[in-house]
């Protein structure tokens, strides 16, 4: 593949010189427009041959062709040193991270900012459901924003880019520019686009169950004593590792079910007709959206309202959503000109699929699944009596869910719904003192108010955790949360920009920012289950309701700042930047912390003259970053716990605040050359950047004595190194036909540097299957520790006297980090007239991932590789006296030289469940290399001019064909998708019962009148 790609590359760069050297005297560029302005920190355009750091634009046009009801799941593998992970939960959280990790366990996303002002991106998500121990992905709030309103979309991917912003934008920046009113010469224009998105299946990413053997564990699926004369199925047992079919008449679930059509009945031990993919709908999309937009010499508006209105393929889901959003500017005299932006959004969905383990109806069908139980069954007996009936009953006699509840029963009765109404918005005034000087005063607030609800219905299995008392079964119950969250932004700024002489010219900016973040949140739930079946209020508590968590923090940080560029022919160029912080959430001491930035770049193009130099420029740029944390990180307190019958509990905080932190710190070093090149048919960009975050605030253990588990310190240094490639290439350019080819290119890597004294790991999580997420001293951040097999010294799996592999008796070998080696996206865009196809293909390569869903699945037979034949011709499962098991490849010790090891001849016990007879593999045989290529995105694009309409109220109109997560070309992950997780944050790498992908086939029409 590596030659087949280097030799790709070189036919195309030198099918590119050959044609532009053919085609040069039609096809010249100026320099200036080659670069462009852009837009970058603070909302301040600049030119960005005078910049001395990367950023890499992406046009409103690419995020918002294709509808989805997350705009960020549109740049994915568009811009380098940009990480997208996609999410495949219903309206689920997308991980951004610009160039590696900065923080070990605080918040590593890139922040967002819309017409200069940040706006909020958080995550809802407990910590419980992060890990895999179950809840629900809330998805990002930055999905709120509507991708028809995006204009440009500009990536600061660097500290010293950023560094006017201060701590919010250390891990880099993407800003957002909202389309404007224009004035038109007739009347109002506007703009109408329709589409439907239709979602189905990626086979490739969900379960393909073995055929051959039914619901068991010790390799017979009946119980000891027949019923009736007859076998009857050990109903409570929820795997697939039991008698082969047969087609014999049994005793199933369905025979005690009062009602079900073989009530009564013996049916045949076969394999399901119906199994659970046919569980799944066809999810739709529909997104409609209006614009108006008009103005005149004086005033200048845009009006826009969005309507989503989408369905996920489980069953009982649907998303809601309304945006609208206008801006306007007004002069209000030569020198004074007013600005407005406002967004206000509404979103409610319905049965948002649940994550993780606990009542997760995916590690049902991945890790659980008996394969005779067919789902058209389950389906027809909760349609036609709306109670649990399940096949994972009790007994014949107990109808209730020894494990698992009727899928359909859970989505139907067990859904969750939640609502969030948001307003967005910003005023600015703008006052032109004279030519050279501009002052500007700005204020933007974003925030929102969030309600989820949960229920659990009477006569759903138990066991599962619910609600905010986990001391105590919950049969049944209903939980609600509320939160609140606001920022708000106050901006003075003033610049100066003169022409000193024709060759030196000077831009000076002067600012403060006064930046208030409050955060509310209120938690309650019922206990001990519903009083009252149907009634889903925390006043129909069975018990005393637990008492509410209630938190209320804000947090203040004051800024000023400053920059100073100079431009000397319009070739030598540095900037300068200074900014100071003050923040409430350190102590009064140590509250305040400076950082400085300095970047410089060279246009050596106006050195070098050579006809096949468009433009070149080389750059290099230094910046240090401070930042705060969160509120109420200083003082001890105590917390409310579940009451004891009518006593309150108040329990101490497990993690001992600190009244001695100080503010973190980020050192960013960058160089970068970009140049274009044969009439700007070949350009590239090409960086090398390092960071060092140091005096991380950690939670870091400490002894017992203190009454604290740990204690929240100044800690820790992370170092990410890597490059970055653009690369821009026009093979083809003629009147009528052009082909273009963007190659995006990047490779961070992020190491441990660096911990406090005598501490050599930092667990940022454990999940279930003895797995855990770590940064180790002078190790990989990300590292995946798990058990491991047990080796000879010449790196031999050593074999035990059952024939299982050797387990190590501890799960703290690493097995790799979940960080990709690189990631790449390679798009295509070919045109004829009026006619477009393009085609994105999005790659990563390495990267670490473990799967629950193989671990348990081993175990219960559900999957093809348990069963088969081995080297005898007999089938594996099998007992050893038939001839069954199979002898695992590795080592023996020597059984007339022990502590020597031989070639293994011991033949491993297949004929029942791993976990009955104690032969499960270690952790480190469920992880897998997380690499994919796919074909991200298909768009085929025909552009109706206005002359073909013959009319002044149509200008256009365009009809698109667009195809996304069209084919996973390749991948090493069975039966998921490698790029699955559970939510956005830290906690990446690991797999539990994760939804599959779709596929999705839009089909999208553009109008403007």
């Amino acid at each position: 593949m590596k030659k087949l790609t280097t030799s790709l590359l070189v036919l195309v760069l030198s099918s590119s010189v050959a044609i532009a050297n053919a085609q040069q005297t039609n096809d010249t560029v100026k320099t200036k427009e080659i670069e462009g302005v852009v837009v970058t920190a603070l909302g301040i355009k600049r030119e960005k041959r005078s910049l001395g750091y990367a950023t890499q634009e992406v046009k409103g046009d690419a995020v918002n062709k294709n509808p989805t009801t997350n705009f960020l799941n549109n740049l994915s593998g568009k811009v380098a040193g940009l990480e997208i992970k996609q999410s495949t939960n219903f309206g689920g959280s997308i991980n951004v991270v610009t160039r590696g990790y900065k923080s070990l366990l605080g918040d590593n996303q890139a922040l967002f900012v819309v017409d200069g002002v940040p706006i909020m991106n958080k995550n809802i998500n407990t910590a419980n459901q992060s890990s895999g121990g179950g809840g629900y992905d809330y998805g990002s709030s930055v999905s709120d924003i509507n991708p028809n309103d995006i204009e440009t979309l500009n990536v600061l991917k660097g500290a010293a880019a950023t560094a006017l912003y201060g701590s919010r934008a250390q891990n880099g920046a993407i800003i957002i520019t909202t389309k404007r009113g224009k004035k038109n010469k007739e009347g109002i224009g506007m703009e109408f686009s329709t589409s439907i998105t239709m979602s189905t299946i990626d086979k490739s990413t969900f379960p393909e169950y073995q055929t051959q053997y039914g619901q068991g564990y010790t390799g017979r699926s009946f119980s000891t004593a027949l019923y009736q004369g007859s076998p009857r199925v050990a109903f409570g047992n929820d795997a697939s590792y039991g008698s082969p079919y047969d087609g014999s008449m049994v005793w199933q679930y369905g025979a005690f079910i009062p009602g079900s059509p073989t009530e009564g009945q013996r049916t045949p031990w076969q394999m399901a007709k119906n199994g659970p993919i046919k569980f799944f709908n066809t999810g739709t999309n529909y997104v409609n959206s209006l614009a108006f937009n008009g103005g005149n010499d004086q005033a200048t508006y845009r009006l826009s309202y969005t309507n989503t209105d989408a369905s996920d393929i489980m069953p009982n889901s649907s998303l809601t959503k309304n945006n609208f959003s206008g801006n306007a500017s007004y002069k209000i005299t030569d020198k004074l000109t007013a600005n407005l932006y406002a967004n206000y959004i509404t979103q409610k969905t319905v049965g948002r699929n649940s994550t993780g383990y606990n009542d997760n109806i995916m590690t049902n069908f991945r890790q659980w699944w008996a394969t005779n139980v067919d789902i058209k069954d389950l389906q027809h007996l909760y349609n036609s009596f709306r109670k649990n009936y399940t096949w994972n009953m009790r007994s014949q006699t107990d109808l209730t869910p020894a494990f698992w509840d009727n899928p359909y029963f859970q989505r139907y009765e067990n859904y969750q719904n939640d609502s969030r109404d948001r307003f967005a918005g910003n005023f600015s005034l703008s006052y032109d003192v004279n030519k050279d000087i501009n002052l500007l005063v700005r204020m933007g607030r974003d925030g929102y108010t969030m309600i989820t609800e949960d229920r659990k219905a009477v006569g759903s299995y138990i066991g599962n955790d619910f609600g905010l008392n986990g001391t105590v079964d919950q049969p049944s119950g209903y939980a609600t949360n509320q939160y609140k969250f606001s920022e708000t932004n106050y901006d003075f700024i003033g610049t100066y920009k003169k022409n000193i002489t024709d060759d030196f010219n000077v831009n000076v900016l002067l600012g403060g920012n006064v930046n208030v973040q409050k955060t509310y949140s209120n938690q309650q739930s019922t206990s001990g289950g519903l009083y009252i079946p149907g009634i889903y209020t925390v006043a129909n508590s069975n018990s005393s309701p637990v008492r509410p968590l209630i938190s209320d923090v804000s947090k203040y940080v004051y800024g000023v700042f400053g920059q100073i560029s100079l431009g000397y022919k319009n070739t030598y160029y540095l900037e300068g930047t200074y900014r100071r912080d003050q923040s409430t959430a350190l102590p009064t001491n140590d509250a305040v912390y400076w950082y400085p930035s300095l970047s410089a770049s060279v246009v050596f193009s106006n050195l070098v003259k050579a006809n096949w130099l468009n433009f070149g420029k080389v750059r290099a740029a230094y910046a240090e970053v401070g930042s705060d944390t969160n509120a109420d990180q200083l003082l001890n307190r105590y917390f409310s716990q579940p009451s004891y019958g009518d006593i309150p509990i108040y329990a101490y905080n497990t993690t001992l605040r600190n009244f001695e932190l100080k503010s973190q710190g980020l050192k960013n070093v960058e160089v970068g050359i970009e140049a274009r090149m044969f009439n700007n048919r070949v350009g590239f960009d090409v960086a090398w950047f390092q960071n060092k975050a140091f005096d991380q605030i950690l939670p870091l253990p400490v002894s017992f004595a203190n009454g604290a588990l740990a204690k929240t310190q100044n800690a820790g240094e992370l170092t990410t190194k890597g490059f970055e490639v653009s690369l821009n290439v026009t093979p083809i350019k003629t009147t009528n036909f052009s082909w273009d080819l963007n190659l995006n290119w990047s490779n961070p890597w992020t190491k441990v540097t660096a911990l406090a004294p005598g501490i050599e790991n930092i667990t940022m999580g454990r999940s279930q299957g003895g797995v855990s997420i770590n940064a180790p001293l002078n190790g990989d951040y990300g590292s995946i520790w798990t058990s491991d097999y047990v080796y000879d010294a010449n790196g031999q799996r050593i074999v035990g006297e059952n024939g299982a592999y050797l387990v190590t008796d501890t799960p703290t070998y690493n097995q790799g980090s979940f960080q990709a080696d690189w990631t790449a996206g390679l798009n295509n865009t070919i045109n004829y007239k009026n006619l477009s196809l393009s085609f994105l293909i999005d790659w990563r390569k390495g990267g670490k991932v473990y799967s629950l869903d193989q671990f348990y699945g081993y175990g219960t037979g559900v999957y093809p590789d348990s069963v088969g034949f081995n080297e005898l011709g007999n089938p594996i499962r099998n007992t050893l006296a038939t001839g069954g098991g199979v002898i695992l490849p590795g080592v023996m010790e020597s059984p007339t030289n022990p502590g020597t090891y031989i070639p293994n001849t011991i033949r491993l016990d297949r004929s029942q469940s791993s976990q009955v007879l104690g032969t499960d593999l270690p952790g480190a045989a469920y992880v897998y290399d997380a690499s994919f290529i796919k074909l991200r995105e298909v768009a085929i694009t025909y552009k109706f001019n206005k002359e073909f309409f013959n009319s002044k109220f149509i200008q256009g109109m365009s009809v698109s064909l667009i195809g996304n997560n069209l084919w996973i070309m390749h991948k090493n992950l069975p039966y998921s998708d490698p790029e699955a997780g559970l939510s956005s944050g830290n906690l990446q790498g690991y797999q539990s019962g994760p939804m599959p992908a779709t596929r999705n086939i839009s089909f999208n029409v553009k109008i403007n009148f």
